[in-house]
């Protein structure tokens, strides 16, 4: 085979390859290597290879140099493989997004008594070495996203698990602080009714004296239940002994409320009435509504019982309704609807505010966990992403609608699981 057969053979190679003597002058250059790094088309043999690629000059003289300064025996490949390196072009050629980055080695190729005479510079030229390269990172890339999206998964299981036994802790110690109330809550109002009958006798007791007493006796008495103010004791003791009663009876109520929301034994599947888990839920987080709140309920009559797990339902209400009251500045109104839905398909609850409204673009994330569009410090944002889970657990769904400006509503729709069982 002459020269040029030979020269035509290597221009037709996918590889871009030099041949350079010691002083880095050009023995031979084949197309694929001068469009590779962009040398004139015509590149004159004898130039410096470094003069002709000035800007990489003092990195190509280092590899060159690397390669020369090999003793003899350390030439095979098993031994000493080539040196390889990573060069950049003068240039950047992009293609398909793909930074232009060569992969170049440099190998030995006339040796006379150990001493280097020529050097081959093979370089890849065909850009595959870049694609693989940028398919390798997107790739790595691709794995390190996944992996991040299980650790996000992870810690959103870790924190709706540290929430539910927060929650459960909690209800624990509502529960034994609910029943130690209560005793002392009896005896009072107990007392209370007592001193309400002993009061009214004494009072009817200081009526009929008054009619065994002589007339000086008698102007004598009412002087002095004049200076002590009796008329008005007599009146204000009834209205005090009613409001603490009345007070007491409230106590007692929110107790009994707190120990249905809070009991252990509810977190049981069971037949419970919604309407009872809203009304008990609504006294627990009554000091956070009733001074600039107004509620308004729409309650079906005969509403069926529904299968679930009442204490966490009682969870989501609760947080359905923090929330709108938190979305209210000022004063504001806040609508909760129970109904059965058409064909008695499950029962839908509906919780409404007039607060500030979700922006749309947000509305896709609050059911996220950690997400939250409150201030540092004023929330975990996992109350709705526990909501979403305790609904999805009911076999349930909850949705969200908003409008900016004009206020949030909130809808969980819930099956109706077993035999039909109705409100009494």
């Amino acid at each position: 085979m002459n020269n040029h057969s030979l020269a035509s053979l290597l221009d037709k190679l996918p590889l871009g390859i030099c041949i350079v003597d010691r002083k880095y002058r050009i023995l031979y250059i084949n197309s694929r290597f001068s469009t590779a790094l962009q040398l004139p088309a015509e590149v004159r043999l004898g130039s410096s290879l470094l003069q002709e690629c000035s800007h990489q000059a003092p990195l190509l003289q280092q590899h060159l140099d690397n390669v020369a300064s090999r003793t003899g025996d350390s030439f095979p490949s098993d031994i000493h493989p080539p040196e390889a390196f990573e060069f950049i072009p003068e240039t950047d050629t992009t293609t398909d997004n793909v930074n232009a980055v060569l992969h170049m080695e440099i190998v030995p190729l006339a040796i006379n008594d150990g001493v280097v005479k020529t050097l081959c510079l093979l370089l890849d030229a065909g850009s595959c070495y870049a694609q693989v390269k940028h398919q390798m990172a997107q790739e790595l890339a691709a794995g390190h996203e996944q992996q991040q999206q299980l650790m996000d998964k992870l810690e959103a299981a870790r924190g709706q698990l540290v929430q539910a036994e927060k929650m459960a802790s909690i209800g624990q110690l509502a529960a034994g602080i609910a029943h130690e109330i209560n005793n002392p809550i009896g005896f009072i109002g107990s007392n209370l009714q007592s001193l309400q009958d002993y009061v009214e006798r004494l009072l009817n007791i200081i009526h009929h004296t008054e009619s065994l007493l002589n007339e000086q006796q008698r102007q004598q008495l009412q002087q002095l239940m004049v200076q002590q103010q009796f008329s008005f004791i007599r009146d204000d003791i009834k209205q005090l002994l009613e409001e603490s009663l009345d007070g007491i009876n409230r106590v007692a109520a929110i107790v009994n409320s707190l120990k249905s929301f809070s009991h252990v034994d509810n977190s049981d599947w069971q037949y419970a009435d919604l309407i009872d888990g809203m009304e008990n839920t609504l006294k627990i987080i009554n000091n956070q509504l009733k001074y600039r709140i107004q509620l308004h309920k729409d309650y079906q009559q005969g509403l069926p019982l529904v299968y679930c797990q009442p204490m966490q339902l009682n969870q989501v209400f609760m947080n359905l309704l923090m929330n709108a009251a938190q979305a209210i500045e000022g004063n504001g109104d806040i609508w909760i609807s129970i109904h059965t839905m058409p064909q008695d398909q499950g029962v839908e609850i509906s919780i409404r505010d007039s607060g500030c409204g979700i922006e749309p673009q947000n509305l896709n994330k609050i059911f996220e966990p950690f997400y939250t569009t409150k201030p540092v410090g004023s929330g975990t944002g996992l109350g709705l992403s526990l909501s979403y889970s305790i609904v999805q657990k009911q076999h349930g769904k909850i949705s969200v609608s908003s409008k900016v400006g004009e206020g949030t509503e909130f809808v969980v729709r819930l099956p109706l699981q077993g035999e039909r069982r109705l409100r009494q």
